[in-house]
């Protein structure tokens, strides 16, 4: 759980911001920001939902922007990893980054030594999507349904695996708040990524996993994976034929979200500038179109929406990853 100093921080980060779109467009008045390629830091490997969705709002800031941005990817310790990097990189909005709950809440609530904090060392600049995960197994698998694999998680103490993009990531928390509600054990095995764990899933190493729709929605139309479950509170509308884990499930429900953010200290006039293009990007209609293609809608957010969204899941996932016993040293 962040302190108060931590908060307070954060929100006077998105106060500058806000400020400023009151005031105008100040940083009309800085034509010569940016003045050097952007890098992109996304804590994941590439292939998996959160390169895709960064590599797609990418192309479009850059188009906007007139300058280079190269995502660089920095996979490892559930994306804790990338984004402590960017947290000690330069704040001059020449290093922005993906941002999710694994990143921001479950990660640092996981592991107080992540090398950052959420609400102190990063500056907000915009929510892109909410988003919850898919329960997905090989087309092949002999579980039809959610009940058929939790009656053989059951019969089978710890014999079936699913995999991870790491430790703290969505997937995993979504995996272990799916065996505490069964009261089965199952054995988590995390990747530097989730499409390296689908990988394997595809392999036939993996019983199951848990993955956003913007990458399981191409293997669904491709026959290759099923859909048993959402972890929503209620069914997701694009997959209307899978039941909430939440009807087999009494209270089980996990959402994330995902964003971009930019280290500490970034100047407002700079920071107005990103949620604007960002907002700008978001809003173009091949965006909304390729999104619904991943099972993902736009929900843009400003700095102060995306500060309401974090501190709100800080408040749910500490507690409840305290109450599961869960700790990375």
């Amino acid at each position: 759980m962040q302190n108060s100093h931590s908060r307070r921080r954060w929100m006077l980060a998105c106060a500058a911001g806000a400020l400023a779109l009151q005031t105008g467009p100040a940083w009309a008045q800085d034509p010569a920001y940016p003045s050097k390629p952007i890098r992109f830091i996304v804590p994941f490997a590439p292939g998996g939902p959160a390169d895709s969705i960064s590599r797609l709002l990418g192309a479009r800031l850059q188009e906007q922007l007139g300058q280079t941005i190269v995502v660089d990817n920095i996979p490892g310790a559930g994306s804790t990893l990338g984004t402590a990097r960017l947290a000690k990189m330069p704040a001059d909005g020449c290093a922005i980054g993906f941002a999710h709950s694994g990143s921001m809440s479950i990660g640092p609530s996981l592991n107080k030594n992540v090398g950052y904090d959420p609400s102190r060392d990063l500056t907000p600049i915009a929510r892109v999507t909410p988003y919850v995960n898919l329960l997905v197994v090989r087309a092949d698998s002999p579980y039809r349904t959610i009940g058929d694999l939790i009656t053989d998680a059951k019969a089978r103490p710890g014999v079936l695996t699913y995999g991870s993009a790491g430790i703290g990531s969505s997937n995993h928390l979504s995996g272990e708040l799916f065996a505490a509600k069964a009261g089965a054990s199952m054995t988590h095995v995390p990747y530097k990524g989730s499409a390296l764990a689908m990988n394997d899933m595809l392999g036939g190493n993996l019983s199951f996993m848990f993955d956003a729709p913007n990458t399981t929605t191409q293997l669904v139309k491709a026959g290759k994976v099923r859909v048993l479950a959402t972890t929503g509170a209620s069914r997701h509308p694009k997959f209307p034929d899978a039941p909430a884990i939440a009807e087999s499930l009494l209270g089980y429900e996990f959402k994330g979200w995902m964003g971009v953010v930019a280290p500490r200290g970034l100047p407002a006039t700079v920071q107005e500038r990103l949620t604007a293009e960002a907002k700008k990007a978001l809003a173009a209609p091949d965006m909304s179109v390729q999104l619904e293609t991943f099972g993902m809608d736009v929900a843009f957010g400003d700095p102060a929406e995306l500060t309401r969204t974090l501190t709100t899941e800080l408040q749910l996932v500490g507690p409840l990853i305290k109450s599961l016993g869960l700790k990375v040293e």
